[in-house]
């Protein structure tokens, strides 16, 4: 992809991807990630189907290690095929490429042609398919949000990407039985509930509390999105080592997207690498007083004279279309210690 600078300006403090639209964002991003090392999975999520792909995040941590691309469900760009072959998975008891939700026959067949072993896990909607990713790994923490407005939860597939903590959906006022069965299941589980009482309900909390092997629930909440990726942001539960914990005065660095979908997802793998970034979110044109109040609260302080380490950082996703250059040069000035 060719870019000039005026296309994808970069500056001191932000390093921005570029990319105008979701395959090419996601190819973009595991270039950035993965210079050096080879993945061992390679995840494919259909672009459309935005909860598969939140649900998809906890596949990435380790030990599958992944990067995660998107298709639109019926075909492979050559771009992502391109990517797909520079990254030459290593793959965990054969196979190299996981599908995940709503994918047609015709991209695994692609995938066999090229040497590539795939597996697929699907379920008959977005609930089961989460189940499913979760039954992939052992854990002890498990994040709930709502199956029906990714708004107020896009954030937990960055915590997932890099902790590898589940994520499971619910309706606002219901419990799919697939979620309730998983989390049954478990033996002395910690349940962490992302978005307010408008996503999910408190009587959500209050039966999923009185389930016997639940060991502790907690919700973090918000006005609105922008609140609650910065509350989830500073978030730390000490008993349990859940949460980014970005609650204190040092270098830190984050991911700032517009919400947009899967084009916000496409950026999940600077959580699991590098930086391991939290995912702060803006809006295209202004990036809000409680995201900049937020940085303000955990930069260094300048010293006297010349600046010195440790430094902010972000990342921006998408061109100077989807997010302008004043917004970017807002984020600059935001993040800079001089």
């Amino acid at each position: 992809m060719n870019y000039n600078f005026g296309d994808c300006p970069l500056t001191l403090n932000t390093t921005r991807i570029c990319a105008d639209n979701t395959t090419d964002l996601a190819v973009e991003v595991s270039k950035t990630v993965f210079t050096t090392m080879k993945p061992n999975i390679v995840i494919i999520a259909n672009k459309n189907e935005v909860f598969d792909a939140i649900a998809a995040a906890s596949i990435i941590h380790h030990p599958y290690n992944a990067s995660i691309l998107f298709t639109d469900g019926k075909k492979i760009t050559k771009e992502t095929l391109n990517e797909l072959f520079r990254l030459s998975p290593e793959g965990i008891d054969g196979i190299q490429v996981i599908l995940v939700g709503d994918i047609s026959q015709r991209i695994s067949l692609t995938l066999t042609n090229y040497g590539y072993h795939s597996a697929q896990v699907a379920g008959l909607n977005h609930y089961e398919t989460a189940c499913l990713i979760s039954t992939m790994r052992e854990y002890e923490n498990l994040i709930i949000m709502s199956g029906e407005d990714y708004s107020e939860g896009i954030m937990a597939a960055y915590w997932s990407a890099h902790h590898g903590d589940p994520i499971l959906f619910v309706e606002k006022d219901n419990i799919p039985s697939c979620t309730f069965d998983i989390i049954n299941s478990k033996d002395d589980i910690n349940i962490y509930i992302l978005g307010s009482f408008n996503t999910v309900s408190k009587e959500i909390g209050d039966t999923l509390s009185r389930l016997p092997n639940v060991k502790s629930i907690n919700r973090i909440d918000g006005q609105n999105p922008y609140e609650i990726a910065v509350n989830f942001a500073a978030y730390l539960d000490p008993n349990t080592g859940f949460g980014w914990g970005r609650n204190y005065v040092d270098g830190h660095a984050f991911t700032f997207s517009a919400m947009d979908g899967t084009d916000t997802l496409s950026g999940v793998l600077f959580a699991h690498m590098g930086k391991h970034t939290p995912l702060l979110l803006i809006d295209r044109n202004i990036v809000p007083q409680v995201v900049e109040d937020y940085i303000q609260s955990v930069k260094p302080i300048p010293p006297i004279g010349m600046p010195i380490p440790p430094f902010m950082h972000g990342y921006i996703l998408g061109d100077i279309n989807y997010i302008p250059y004043h917004t970017q040069m807002m984020i600059e000035k935001i993040l800079s210690i001089d």
